[in-house]
């Protein structure tokens, strides 16, 4: 069983997604609304980070990207893109009411980096806009387990962002050897962080401009859902060798974003 936030049904794609390269830098471009609850936050029009819906009226993204110097959080509006490869970006903007970052987060160690985000107004759930699912309370996403990370970032670390919603397939890393590869940073990587990719190749990674986007993992079972088990967070540099990406661990935050949103009176079961 797999809780959701969402009287829908979360982490089903209507349009099921496919890999080519099976490996956004070094990804692909994602199939049209494979990837439902993906959104773009944006500032003036600006995206400056993704998203992830968890119900008609709550988004989950990373607190580092709402707590940038200078930011008028007056002007935070919250933009859904559907991707689509032969037309301009559809989008459905929506003013954020106001927006909860973690207690606990630390914008120097970037531990407990999780914001939520609540909409002005509810979204209109269809095929091509729906919840993810999120993975029960503590639940651990093993090793070597392949899954997705999907986001408008940039492609390479010095291009501009981009414009096609990109998805790449990466394993998740056993986080002692994370924290190996992360040694300059000791205690760094905590154990409320993943990581995940490809410590070994350059140029697999998520990007600038991906922070507070979905890690989702496929069901075991194969059935076609995706469940939420990461928030892309920090790294250094972006697809560089040695140094793979961190994402907030969302099984470890699971309460505090059930007790954030409990008065929405929108959390059950689905089995």
């Amino acid at each position: 069983s797999v809780l959701s936030v969402s009287d829908h049904i979360c982490g089903m794609p209507s349009n099921q997604p496919r890999f080519i390269f099976s490996r956004i830098i070094g990804g692909e471009e994602a199939v049209p609304y494979s990837w439902p609850w993906q959104v773009s936050v944006q500032i003036s029009d600006e995206h400056i980070c993704g998203g992830a819906v968890l119900a008609k009226e709550w988004v989950v993204t990373a607190a580092h990207s709402l707590s940038l110097d200078g930011v008028d959080h007056a002007g935070l509006v919250f933009c859904i893109r559907h991707p689509h490869p032969y037309k301009s970006d559809l989008s459905l903007c929506l003013s954020v009411k106001q927006y909860i970052i973690h207690p606990s987060f630390n914008k120097t160690t970037m531990d407990s980096d999780i914001a939520l985000l609540q909409l002005a107004e509810p979204l209109e759930f269809n095929p091509y806009v729906g919840p993810v699912c999120l993975p029960a309370k503590e639940e651990a996403v093993q090793p070597s387990r392949v899954c997705v990370i999907t986001g408008w970032g940039a492609h390479e670390a010095d291009r501009e962002k981009g414009r096609k919603l990109h998805q790449l397939e990466v394993p998740i890393l056993v986080l002692d050897t994370c924290q190996s590869y992360y040694i300059n940073l000791p205690s760094k990587v905590t154990q409320r962080m993943i990581c995940a990719g490809f410590p070994l190749e350059e140029g697999k990674d998520s990007c600038t401009g991906d922070s507070g986007g979905p890690l989702v993992c496929p069901s075991e079972d194969n059935s076609g859902f995706y469940t939420l088990h990461g928030i892309t967070s920090w790294g250094l540099g972006c697809g560089e060798k040695s140094y793979p990406g961190v994402y907030t661990n969302v099984g470890v935050f699971v309460d505090w974003i059930k007790h954030s949103v409990n008065s929405s009176g929108m959390y059950e079961k689905n089995n």
